[in-house]
């Protein structure tokens, strides 16, 4: 069994919140029905609200334009941003140019730097090693760098063949 819930003292906690504010780190652990009783399954977007000055995600600069709503749900920007709930995997490309600020300031970075499951890591480190040697060979064909080219694309289609 994992952590006991810091409010009933009876229950797994399944909520788990970390603050680290001027290098002290803080935790609370909270089951579910502790955090249900005290209104708190909502918090996290609540918490990003109050992070961001104004009671939302930034407004885009004039530079970055963001469509009034997500092509996939149909999500409304100002729904977003009175909420902080986003409505389908599609909204974090079409409010990119908010979210990206959002998560560099919540987070430190736009990029999950996490702790990975280890019954995922290989597979994760596998894709990860995949898109950069895709990467260099697109840079290499742009460059003309054709010699370098062929060794990374026998690369990609050997590395490919192995996770079939």
């Amino acid at each position: 069994m994992g952590k006991l819930c810091q409010v009933c003292g009876k229950r797994e906690a399944k909520i788990h919140f970390t603050e680290i504010r001027e290098g002290k780190k803080t935790e609370m652990h909270i089951c579910e029905q502790c955090a249900h009783e005290k209104n708190m399954s909502m918090a996290f977007p609540a918490v990003l609200s109050q992070l961001v000055k104004g009671g939302g995600p930034p407004a885009p600069r004039e530079s970055e334009a963001v469509p009034a709503t997500c092509p996939g749900c149909g999500l409304a920007y100002a729904e977003f941003k009175a909420k902080g709930r986003l409505g389908c995997p599609r909204c974090y490309a079409a409010f990119g140019p908010v979210l990206i600020p959002l998560l560099e300031k919540v987070h430190g970075a736009s990029a999950h730097r996490g702790k990975t499951p280890e019954r995922v890591k290989g597979a994760m480190a596998s894709r990860r090693e995949l898109a950069e040697i895709e990467e260099q060979l697109a840079a290499a064909v742009a460059n003309e760098e054709y010699e370098k080219a062929a060794q990374l694309r026998d690369r990609l289609r050997e590395m490919k063949g192995k996770e079939s």
